[in-house]
């Protein structure tokens, strides 16, 4: 069985559409080029839970209504639309953080419903780690999209750190790492999709990752 495609799951979510509603826009993409499409919910239950990619043209119809709903351009790399992904080309920061919201992001849906999916498992669940701890060459970490992120916000991430590993070594890994896994999904992932210059973005990203870590001592 392949591992969930966590990166499309995250999109839909971010995108405010349902799976009935995905599935509907892709049709209606279809039909404006001449296909005949006659994708539903399940069509992108599956997409998501067995990381199957659709033939032909929809993987591109799938990016371009999430790039129009989203207000930037979602490539399949994205997505995890793409048939292929050699491992020996290098992947971009900007990939690397949403490979790892979208992780964080899984984790936590499922631990608020636990019995819809096991967790993510394998290379969906190493790979964002790997590319954590072994990152892209990207010179400058600067990113200008969402709300601005300085030093407190930085701070505020530490004392977090600090805090959990507070509670982790009073009452163990099980509930500190529910705890942890929540405050990545719905406070951090905001932070490292935010606006900041390249100092500040450096801080961040060792911060978050200190969480992270955190989390996986926890598991």
């Amino acid at each position: 069985m392949r591992e969930p495609n966590i990166l499309l799951d995250a999109l839909i979510d971010e995108a405010g559409m349902s799976h009935d509603g995905l599935a509907a826009r892709v049709n209606q993409a279809g039909k404006r080029h001449g296909l005949v499409l006659l994708y539903d919910h399940a069509s992108v239950r599956r997409w998501i839970r067995d990381a199957t990619v659709p033939r032909g043209q929809v993987p591109d119809l799938i990016c371009e209504i999430l790039s129009t709903r989203l207000s930037r351009t979602i490539t399949l790399s994205d997505a995890g639309l793409d048939r292929c992904s050699p491992e020996d080309e290098g992947t971009p920061l900007v990939q690397v953080a949403d490979a790892a919201t979208a992780l964080w992001r899984s984790d936590h849906k499922r631990a608020a419903a636990p019995y819809l999916a096991p967790p993510t498992q394998g290379p969906a669940a190493i790979a964002p780690v790997y590319e954590w701890e072994n990152p892209p060459d990207d010179l400058d970490v600067s990113r200008r999209a969402g709300p601005r992120v300085g030093r407190e916000q930085v701070r505020a991430l530490r004392a977090a750190r600090a805090r959990y590993e507070g509670m982790y070594r009073v009452v163990g890994g099980i509930p500190a790492r529910a705890r942890i896994t929540e405050f990545l999904a719905v406070q951090v992932a905001p932070l490292i999709k935010g606006t900041y210059d390249d100092a500040i973005g450096r801080e961040l990203f060792r911060a978050v990752g200190s969480l992270a870590a955190l989390a996986g001592i926890c598991a």
